[in-house]
Formats: structure tokens, sequence, C-alpha cells
């Protein structure tokens, strides 16, 4: 609804980033969820503590990422680089929690996102198969949407 767009809306900062810069950290703690404007980011996630990193994805305007920590409060998937200059929103906890709070049915939604996005990762690291993905999701996504809901406090209201 309108209301909600114009809440979130107000609680955007601008998140300039210059090309070949991180713009979040694997294992970070995680504050803002990005979104992206203008520019291409690389999403690479590290598959184990002795080898390079390995893009999962490119992410570009239209796109957001930073969602995991934001809704969960675990630390960082992956790691974003800045593959050209991008200008980017970010959105703190405290803003998306209001809107959350009203709306906690976007619960489920955000969960499905997110468990897509878990799997992609869990795919390079671990090379899984298309089934072994399909799986994967169905059982994350129940798990996220339940602890996003105890992480914004709304199995209590």
């Amino acid at each position: 609804p309108e209301a909600e767009r114009h809440q979130l809306a107000a609680g955007l900062r601008h998140a300039p980033f210059a090309r070949g810069e991180v713009m979040t950290r694997q294992g970070a703690e995680g504050h803002w969820l990005y979104l992206i404007v203008r520019g291409r980011v690389s999403v690479r996630v590290t598959v184990d503590q002795m080898s390079d990193e390995r893009e999962v994805s490119q992410l570009g305007a239209g796109d957001f990422f930073g969602e995991s920590s934001l809704m969960t409060g675990e630390p960082r998937n992956a790691t974003v680089v800045a593959l050209s200059d991008v200008d980017c929103y970010r959105l703190d906890r405290a803003v998306f929690q209001e809107v959350i709070t009203q709306r906690p049915d976007l619960a489920e939604h955000i969960a499905q996102i997110l468990a897509e996005r878990r799997v992609a990762l869990a795919s390079v690291r671990d090379d899984l198969d298309h089934a072994a993905r399909c799986r994967q999701i169905a059982k994350t996504q129940v798990d996220l949407a339940d602890r996003i809901r105890a992480f914004f406090g709304l199995d209590e209201a």
C-alpha cells in the first residue's frame, strides 16, 4: 500500500560505492538491506577457508541484497563487490520492523526469497544438484519464516 511505500521511502539513505569497493563482507554483522538503483555488483561466497571466493550471481538496478542479515540478525552470507560505480539506497532494520510488524504476512514472501538465495549460495559451496536444491529451498523457507517471525517478535503479537 501507498502508506507503507512512503514509510519505507522515508527510511532510505543514499549509499554510493565506487567500482571495486567491497559493499558487504561474508561473516560481518549486517544492519541494512541495500536497493540497487544504478550499477552492477558481484555476489561472492568463500567455499572454504583455504579457497578464493566464487561468484554466485551478479545484481543490477532494481535488485537488492543484505536482506538475510536484516531479517534474521545472522552474519552476512556473502561478500558483495561493486563491479562498477553503484548507487544504492539502504534500509535499516528499525524502519523495516515498523512495516513487517504491521504486515506479518510479508515474512512468508521474504522467507521464499531468502531460501532461494541461501540455497544458491549452498549450491556453489556444496555442488548441489537440481533435486537437492529444490528440497533444500522448501526446508529452508519454513525455517527462515519461523526465524523472521521470532526475530521481529511477530509470533508474540
